[in-house]
């Protein structure tokens, strides 16, 4: 039973084929213009090779050349036409003539005049400056004498004590000193009488003792010292420092 129902089956199923693809053909003959139509306007051409184009010169670009400068125009001297002199009238000759008025001085002004105060004050300080040049003056002649004075003085001692060392020089026994330039000094005290107060006192040695007494000795035969009786003057002998060289 299935060897028989099998023919019948395929036998139907081909006749459905056949008729779907009869109305497909149908289909397409009825609904589809086969007539090919071109689209206006459009050109399609076929090549069998792609024509080669030879390259292009591009051709260089043209030389600007510049402009030429205009020429200047000339330009014409404008020769100025002679101004005729105006004429001079009298009264410009009489105004140059004429000299100019010297200006008068103008007036000083008045010096201002100080007040009764300040008259005083400059009065007082005139009078302050006289004392004080007066005093100046006075003190440069109070010193002025007073060098004269102690130059007088100390020319006065200078003398009294050459003589006070010559009198004791003609007293000394010079052998006992030896040849050469011993020094000696000596402090004596003196009253204005001259007498010598006291002994001697040896502040210095000459390095011989024999020299040093015979010194010493002809200072107290020598008594009394000469000495200026004016009292300022001995003032410079009443604590006399003899300096004695024996062999001067």
């Amino acid at each position: 039973m299935i060897a028989q129902a099998q023919p019948q089956h395929q036998l139907s199923a081909g006749v459905l084929a056949l008729l779907v693809h009869i109305g497909f053909f149908a289909f397409l003959i009825f609904s589809v213009n086969w007539r090919t139509v071109e689209p206006p306007g459009m050109v399609v051409d076929l090549w069998a090779d792609i024509p080669t184009q030879a390259p292009q010169k591009i051709a260089p670009p043209p030389k600007i050349e510049p402009t030429p400068k205009p020429e200047p125009m000339p330009v014409k001297k404008i020769e100025p036409k002679p101004v005729p002199p105006t004429p001079i009238s009298k009264a410009d000759i009489a105004l140059k003539d004429k000299k100019p008025k010297a200006e008068k001085p103008k007036p000083k002004p008045e010096p201002i005049k100080p007040t009764k105060q300040e008259q005083l004050k400059q009065k007082e300080l005139l009078q302050q400056e006289e004392i004080a040049r007066q005093q100046q003056a006075q003190t440069a002649l109070a010193q002025i004498a007073l060098a004269k004075q102690n130059a007088a003085q100390k020319s006065v001692v200078n003398e009294y004590s050459d003589r006070i060392r010559g009198k004791i020089r003609q007293r000394l026994n010079r052998t006992v000193c030896g040849d050469g330039n011993p020094l000696l000094k000596f402090d004596i005290a003196v009253l204005p009488t001259g007498q010598i107060l006291g002994n001697p006192v040896l502040r210095k040695s000459s390095g011989i003792p024999a020299c040093d007494k015979a010194v010493e000795t002809a200072i107290l035969q020598s008594d009394p010292l000469p000495v200026p009786t004016q009292p300022e003057i001995f003032a410079h002998f009443r604590d006399l420092h003899l300096e004695f060289k024996p062999n001067e």
